[in-house]
């Protein structure tokens, strides 16, 4: 089975909301000192708060004895298909309330699976996009997320987003093909600070 990895806050609340449902068991499960893992028990799901950014567990009191607050606590929805990790936010007498996490791991499901890149890999593309409101090219290096035989992401700062005619046909250039692409959809990849300015993550489908 392939997995893929998401931190995107929204596909994380709707993966949760769909997976979970109530009566939905997980294996619990955290590390020990050499990085196996401590089985803890099958627990069963209780409810999902994404405004409070928390959901609940329905427990012993012998089960939630046997979970370490200071550590990760991971969990396996029956099916093995949805993987993530989280930290302990209460103690309650019947519940345990957990954090939404910031990750999951999601059985990839797509036609085209991708290939994904992090920071320090560096990865790039050169992309000609079309200047808003007139036929201007303008061509910047772009850091590539991932990609896949179908598209790629890409991340591009607040500014250029404002800049560039997003209804345009883009054109990456890579280093022995040239791809005539469509953006599909754009969403905040990093938020402003004192380094550096906002960024978006743009997904664009090869044509």
């Amino acid at each position: 089975m392939e997995y893929r990895f998401s931190k995107s806050r929204a596909e994380i609340i709707k993966a949760l909301s769909v997976k979970l449902t109530a009566g939905s068991t997980l294996l619990v499960w955290q590390k020990k000192p050499d990085g196996s893992r401590q089985i803890i028990e099958k627990m069963t799901f209780y409810a999902l708060f994404a405004d409070e950014g928390v959901f609940t567990l329905k427990m012993t009191r012998k089960e939630c004895a046997k979970i370490n607050p200071k550590k990760y606590v991971y969990f396996l929805l029956e099916g093995h298909d949805f993987v993530f990790k989280t930290k302990m936010a209460v103690d309650q007498k019947e519940y345990i309330t957990l954090q939404i996490p910031h990750e999951v791991r999601l059985e990839e499901l797509r036609v085209h699976p991708r290939t994904y890149f992090t920071p320090e890999e560096k990865k790039s593309v050169e992309v000609v996009f079309i200047v808003k409101n007139s036929d201007t090219e303008i061509s910047l290096t772009c850091p590539l997320v991932n990609i896949s035989d179908g598209g790629a992401c890409i991340v591009i700062s607040k500014e250029t987003i404002s800049n560039i005619n997003i209804n345009a046909n883009v054109i990456l250039k890579f280093t022995s093909d040239i791809k005539k692409a469509v953006i599909r959809n754009a969403r905040v990849f990093a938020k402003k600070n004192l380094n550096t300015d906002e960024l978006y993550a743009i997904g664009v489908q090869f044509q």
